[in-house]
């Protein structure tokens, strides 16, 4: 990858940083081969990050508390991204998409960096926002 920025979602951390999740290797491979890249993290995914691990430590499996990325910056949830995407039509723009969804949308236009997702649900906005989906990217290699 080209790209020195990064917007990742939840999906994309817990399959990054769970061993035992399904999607771990190619999420964690994707993250390794740009590890000096930053990467940007909104305050949402932190709260995404620890419902999955409650959920995880329900069901008698191993929770990760925290989120430890090297060279990553937290994009506040604020009035003014609010604002800027109101300004920038974003809100219509991404309406198909539902909660924390339509936040990394937004916030991926108005950084202007890819966002990294697990969630097929992005693909559809392929046109306004580059989505990395390190699962489909895995398989495309594989099929080469």
């Amino acid at each position: 990858m080209k790209s020195q920025k990064f917007l990742a979602d939840a999906s994309f951390l817990v399959s990054a940083i769970g061993t035992r999740d399904p999607n771990h290797l190619p999420c964690y491979t994707f993250f390794k081969n740009n590890e000096t890249a930053q990467w940007l993290i909104p305050t949402i995914a932190y709260f995404e990050f620890q419902a999955t691990q409650s959920k995880i430590a329900r069901k008698g499996g191993k929770a990760y508390r925290s989120i430890i990325l090297p060279n990553h910056r937290v994009i506040e949830i604020s009035l003014k991204l609010i604002k800027k995407a109101t300004r920038m039509n974003l809100l219509d723009c991404f309406s198909g998409l539902h909660g924390a969804d339509l936040i990394y949308a937004c916030i991926a236009k108005i950084e202007k960096v890819p966002l990294v997702t697990c969630d097929s649900d992005f693909s559809k906005y392929s046109k306004f926002i580059e989505i990395i989906n390190p699962l489909t990217q895995m398989q495309h290699e594989c099929n080469s």
